[in-house]
């Protein structure tokens, strides 16, 4: 998020994650791990087109971006061009609070949506600019598919899914 942004400043990474949440919440986006001590935002496959506007593009966000926004809406259409093409859930965000890492609520929210994608005889995907986290994702069953700088300098990102 800091480089499509083109910002390192909490605050406005603070505002941009609940401007987003304000969208996503309504929508069942959102899946939380026992009062907040973690989240998860899972997209179905269903729901992946079903909206005018993905609650990560919204005006007010692209305002806080230091050129208006064209990096950042240039960037994640790089990372939309690597999405499996047949429906699979979408893995879009996860958190889990720090003091409570490595605890196990991480992957109970992960596998809550990959029950889901089994159920639905569908794969999931994600992608992840932190290397660590694919050690993580794999645990859990995903593999990278594909991997790439992104363009004009930005971060390295790893494109990852899991075939049920």
């Amino acid at each position: 998020m800091r480089w499509p942004l083109g910002f390192d400043d909490e605050e406005r990474f603070t505002r941009c994650f609940a401007y987003f949440l304000e969208a996503a919440l309504p929508l069942g986006l959102v899946w939380e791990a026992e009062r907040a001590l973690g989240a998860a935002v899972w997209i179905p496959p269903e729901q992946s087109e079903a909206w005018e506007s993905h609650p990560w593009n919204q005006t007010r966000i692209l305002a806080l971006a230091e050129d208006g926004g064209r990096r950042y809406d240039a960037f994640w259409d790089w990372v939309g061009s690597h999405d499996p093409r047949e429906p699979s859930w979408q893995l879009d965000s996860i958190a889990v609070r720090p003091d409570l890492q490595g605890r196990g609520i991480g992957k109970a929210l992960i596998e809550a949506g990959l029950a889901r994608a089994r159920r639905q005889r569908t794969g999931a995907f994600l992608s992840t600019g932190t290397a660590t986290n694919v050690t993580i994702y794999g645990r859990c069953g995903f593999r990278v598919y594909d991997e790439a700088d992104a363009p004009d300098g930005g971060p390295h990102i790893w494109f990852m899914r899991c075939d049920l």
